[in-house]
């Protein structure tokens, strides 16, 4: 019986599984709310020229990528507190908080006229977005870098993978789904409401997450006793350096540039077509969403079982990858709200196979990593792999602010033009789906990690006491 099948490492239970899964619907609380009512917020209520506004947001998402990997880098390396709170907790405690807080201020913009003072607006919204960006790397880094470090075995992997996936739709939709509850199109102060709301589910949300991020004393002991004989003192571009070099690291995080560009422009392009193509209220958002969720929820523990019967991670997240993709591309020949839900439906059906499979891609190419490596950098690995999805944010931005100046989208009017109708559909459907089959193909064709190579694998960070 392979590794894969039966490990001795130590298996943790439902409820610390659980606790530590809650971190995957904060993390996409983030991608929902932030990418569905940011962009959509400043440009169509606070009237801010859509140019400022993408060199604001790109700004911002360069700032971000610069800090993922350098935050991944300082803390990987052991502290005064290690040895009696963790590699990963104490920085998971620091951050999630006051992240939390400060989305309220996304949207408390400065009461300024956007013709005359765009450059107070454009300079608060920056400094607010970097402020909010720290607290994000600072705990989000750890939380994800501790997933290979805590939990070993491979069967244990894909059940927290599954359950990960769970409540990353959960707060994908608490993201997408909640603030329609309080904001109406044409009311700034309903923007503020919303934000206090998330803000306190995420706080309570925060606290539920805490437990499951405590490191066994063990591993901790066995950390430092490794980072005694092994660790060395490299740079943040030498460890950059070497991370880029590894092929099966670079087609990962390629997979995931893709991925987060889809996903970033279906949810940063939802209430457009909502508002402009299907004339329907904020609330729309609820039926789209609980379509997804339903979905997703009924499928992810039939992926998990199909995972674990199949044992072929690359098989799996690339058919979730091309059914994913080609669902976005009917998005194009939406027109009305009940076909945009059961399309939404049907991408939440591949987007359940993807949740499922990435924590475990993630997991089994940091392993690799380790072996080359000859030491534990998981926060540097992470911190480069949100680096790089950083860029899908930029992209996102870019091909919206460029498409609607193409076409001619006007946030004043309530009828957009055919062209600029076509063009909300196009950032929404044709350039998200076909980016992911993109990088379904990439992965399919050139990533090369089997279960007989991922045995070796583990066999040799057991030999390291890694």
């Amino acid at each position: 019986m392979s590794d894969r099948e039966e490990t001795s490492e130590k298996k943790h239970g439902f409820l610390e599984i659980n606790s530590y899964s809650i971190s995957q619907g904060l993390i996409n609380f983030n991608i929902g709310a932030f990418g569905a009512y940011v962009f959509f917020f400043y440009e169509t209520e606070v009237l801010l020229n859509v140019v400022l506004l993408a060199l604001a947001m790109s700004i911002y998402a360069a700032w971000d990528a610069i800090n993922d990997p350098w935050m991944g880098n300082l803390t990987d390396r052991p502290f005064k507190f290690t040895e009696k709170w963790g590699r990963r907790f104490p920085w998971v405690a620091i951050g999630v908080f006051p992240w939390a807080i400060l989305y309220i201020f996304i949207f408390t913009t400065p009461d300024v006229d956007s013709n005359t003072g765009g450059w107070i607006i454009f300079a608060y919204l920056l400094i607010i977005l970097i402020a909010y960006d720290i607290f994000f790397t600072i705990w989000n880094i750890n939380s994800e870098a501790l997933m290979p470090f805590k939990f070993r075995d491979f069967n244990e992997r894909r059940k927290v993978s599954g359950i990960k996936a769970i409540w990353g739709i959960i707060g994908l939709v608490l993201g997408i789904a909640v603030p329609p509850l309080f904001v109406e199109y044409g009311d700034k102060a309903s923007y503020i409401t919303q934000a206090i709301v998330l803000a306190i589910i995420v706080v309570i949300l925060g606290a539920l997450m805490l437990p499951g991020h405590r490191e066994d004393k063990s591993l901790i002991a066995q950390y430092l006793e490794s980072a005694k004989e092994h660790r060395k003192d490299v740079s943040f571009f030498k460890a950059l350096t070497e991370a880029l070099k590894k092929k099966n690291f670079l087609i990962m995080i390629t997979l995931h540039f893709l991925y987060s560009i889809l996903t970033g422009l279906l949810i940063a392009s939802g209430n457009y077509i909502l508002r402009y193509n299907l004339k329907e209220d904020p609330s729309a958002f609820l039926l789209v969403m609980g379509a997804y969720l339903i979905v997703s929820l009924i499928t992810i523990p039939i992926w998990i079982k199909v995972a674990q019967k199949v044992n072929n991670n690359k098989k799996m997240i690339t058919i979730g990858s091309v059914f994913m993709g080609l669902m976005t591309l009917l998005i194009m020949f939406v027109d009305s709200l009940i076909i945009l839900i059961i399309v939404v439906a049907l991408i939440g059906l591949g987007g359940g196979i993807f949740f499922v499979m990435q924590d475990v891609i993630n997991a089994d190419v940091i392993d690799e990593a380790v072996v080359l490596d000859g030491e534990r950098r998981e926060g540097t690995y992470f911190g480069i792999k949100f680096f790089i999805g950083r860029f899908s944010n930029v992209f996102v931005f870019v091909t919206i602010a460029v498409v609607h100046i193409a076409t001619g989208f006007n946030p004043l009017l309530e009828n957009q033009t055919p062209l600029a109708l076509l063009g909300i559909k196009v950032h929404m459907s044709l350039i998200p789906g076909i980016a992911l089959l993109i990088g379904a193909f990439i992965f399919w064709k050139w990533f090369d990690l089997t279960a007989e190579r991922l045995d070796e694998i583990q066999a040799k960070i057991k030999e390291l006491k890694f």
